[in-house]
């Protein structure tokens, strides 16, 4: 599983890298690691959009946690992803 260490981003950054990733690739399995609250319905709504499974959603030492895992589905609609809003 690869992990992405957002943790020096504030929003929207972690959202932003992970909406890249979710939107590019059919195939993937990821760990982002982050620290600004507001990014992480934002994460989850774009994780629900592209029919993502998530496996991990918690929140430990002030770091939020979430992995996803993305099996064959298409990538997502970039003007699907702006619509989720913002920081």
């Amino acid at each position: 599983m690869e992990e992405m260490d957002l943790t020096s981003l504030e929003c929207p950054g972690p959202f932003m890298k992970v909406a890249t990733k979710l939107m590019t690739e059919k195939n993937l399995e990821i760990r982002v690691l982050f620290k600004d609250s507001r990014c992480r319905s934002m994460i989850l709504d774009a994780a629900k959009l592209v029919k993502c499974e998530i496996l991990e959603d918690k929140s430990e030492n002030g770091v939020f946690i979430i992995s996803l895992r993305k099996n064959g589905t298409e990538p997502a609609n970039e003007k699907d992803l702006k619509n989720l809003g913002g920081c």
